[in-house]
């Protein structure tokens, strides 16, 4: 099995934490896209010549740690697929620390074409997605289900600094974006033990996004909306006090 996943040991530097030492999530976020970028070369998901004219996008994830991660940690991070259907492929993280895993992560992607910004159909462009044999299995990503409901907060525009290759909102801004409006001071007696993420809408350069937020005591449900009210992106985000 070992020819399926790809691993990788990541030291947590200063550049990595927010003020409390913790990692912060953005970054476990990309770098689960590069491993991911890895794994999918290997496996021939995906090659250089695709670049700029087809792109691996995620639909919706959910993390879950049992731990925070901190400054001077040394994880290792693994990554591997499963089996998936027309245009739906589940991908699955593992985090490890010390040999034990503290976290995982399910994440659901799809193949779209970059210029007419749509899905496409790996085997439509010649790409071989292999049939994968191996016992491990992780809920899809989590529902979210606000119990709350939301008000707007702020407003924030689409810029340069948000943007990836495939020319949309990078998805671990989408996080940031979150993180930015929920009171920083929460972060000092908790940890987020859960966050879901779902991508509903692609996010285009120099549009405006309303925020919107709802919560109770340690559980948080952010969206981002166009100005017609179309829901682009969900996010949850549960806090466990240390």
């Amino acid at each position: 099995m070992e020819d399926l996943y790809t691993k990788e040991t990541h030291h947590i530097g200063i550049c990595d934490v927010d003020y409390m030492g913790r990692y912060q999530l953005c970054h476990l976020f990309n770098q689960f896209s590069l491993l991911a970028t890895t794994n999918a070369e290997k496996l021939g998901m995906w090659n250089v010549d695709m670049m700029k004219k087809y792109g691996w996008v995620v639909a919706k994830q959910t993390l879950v740690l049992d731990e925070p991660i901190m400054l001077g940690d040394n994880v290792e991070l693994l990554t591997i697929v499963n089996n998936g259907s027309f245009v739906s492929f589940p991908r699955y993280y593992f985090i490890y620390k010390e040999g034990k895993q503290i976290g995982h992560c399910s994440s659901v992607w799809t193949l779209i074409d970059i210029e007419k910004r749509r899905m496409v159909v790996p085997k439509r462009i010649g790409l071989h997605i292999p049939q994968v044999e191996h016992d491990i299995k992780l809920e899809d990503p989590y529902t979210i289900d606000s119990p709350f409901s939301l008000h707007f907060h702020s407003e924030r525009q689409v810029l340069y600094s948000d943007l990836d290759i495939n020319q949309h909102m990078n998805n671990t801004r989408y996080i940031q974006w979150a993180l930015d409006i929920i009171d920083y001071r929460l972060h000092k007696d908790a940890y987020i033990q859960e966050i879901t993420i779902h991508y509903k809408k692609e996010v285009r350069p120099n549009e405006f996004i309303e925020l919107y937020i709802g919560h109770d005591e340690l559980c948080y449900v952010v969206e981002g909306r166009l100005k017609d009210g179309t829901v682009c992106f969900e996010i949850e985000m549960k806090f466990k006090k240390l």
